[in-house]
């Protein structure tokens, strides 16, 4: 007969086997189980660096300059600076799984084992999917531009397009991938447009504007993903113009997932609940990422007491950051009543 010490090395080498088993599994059911973080899956933005001791990104903000010329001119010289470095440190997400040497007795036989490890992984997996959510939604100080959450916060959606009263602030007032975004960086500026009146008389005006704002002309500027909340969204579908133009996209993963998806200029449109009444995010997304180090996402730790205690815990840890590095070709619109 196994002794507790024992038994309770099996339950240990039980949980981690049955977590390395279904952790591939486990990590696309968590990106997957909001609209958000699925979208941004689908669209390609999920990223891995190994290592470092921050996540970088080379940004272009400049071009070089030609000038014309006559007989006995002073040709120009010197290098033009056209590019910098943002940067954004590595956040970490944990969740964990407990039990007691009390839960190790109970759950002696191989089906207890297995019903014991099988309760205790999806808590924890569920805890990681609400809080994927929360960290991509998570607000900043709209009224005054600022970035009011701790430090340990992974970036979010709005830090990438805080709105409310950061744009085009003074200098020093907000700071992105450690760039001043304030006056004199409007190429380190998102793109803002205030609602023109009411939404069922307006919205699509005011749609096409700022799609085209982001957009500069080019195509590859174009938003590819907007993202907006409920009402707005229905707003969206029941006056929209172009009947044609808000069909569900029904070949796309995300609609495979149950989500709905309605088009804008061809280009998908979700809603989720986390995100601010009356507004609408356009994002580009071939210029955000949502980096991981593939040595440290969704680990799992050895199991530890807990100290003059009966009780064990092993952590389900991740480093990863939310990225953007071109801030001028995503857009935020809003506020509507």
């Amino acid at each position: 007969m196994a002794t507790i010490p024992s038994l309770t090395r099996t339950i240990d080498d039980a949980f981690t086997h049955t977590w390395l088993d279904i952790k591939p599994e486990a990590t696309d059911q968590i990106l997957e189980s909001n609209v958000i973080s699925a979208a941004l899956k689908e669209k390609g933005c999920f990223k891995t660096q190994v290592g470092g001791d921050r996540i970088t990104e080379p940004v272009r903000y400049g071009v070089g300059t030609a000038t014309h010329i006559a007989k006995g001119d002073t040709l120009s010289h010197g290098e033009v600076q056209t590019e910098t470095m943002a940067w954004w440190n590595w956040k970490y997400t944990s969740s964990h799984a407990s039990r007691s040497l009390i839960d190790d007795q109970q759950n002696s036989g191989p089906l207890a084992i297995k019903k014991l490890v099988t309760t205790r992984l999806k808590a924890a997996k569920e805890a990681m999917e609400d809080d994927l959510e929360s960290a991509l939604t998570e607000a900043v100080d709209t009224a005054g531009g600022t970035d009011l959450r701790a430090d340990r916060d992974p970036d979010s959606l709005y830090n990438i397009l805080p709105g409310g009263s950061y744009y085009n602030q003074a200098a020093g007032t907000y700071v992105y991938g450690n760039i001043d975004t304030g006056t004199g960086n409007t190429w380190w500026q998102g793109q803002y447009k205030s609602a023109s009146g009411a939404a069922e008389l307006v919205l699509l005006d005011d749609m096409r504007n700022l799609y085209n704002t982001c957009m500069r002309g080019r195509r590859r500027m174009a938003p590819n993903l907007i993202i907006t909340e409920q009402n707005m969204f229905e707003v969206y579908e029941a006056y929209a113009q172009e009947r044609s133009q808000i069909l569900s996209n029904m070949g796309s993963r995300l609609a495979d997932l149950g989500y709905e998806v309605l088009k804008f200029k061809g280009k998908d449109m979700v809603w989720s609940n986390a995100i601010t009444d009356g507004t609408m995010f356009f994002l580009n997304t071939n210029f955000i990422k949502v980096v991981y180090d593939p040595n440290l996402w969704y680990q799992m730790t050895e199991w530890k007491d807990v100290g003059l205690q009966n009780e064990r815990v092993a952590h389900i840890n991740s480093a990863w950051n939310m990225i953007c590095s071109q801030l001028r070709c995503q857009g935020f619109l809003g506020t509507y009543s």
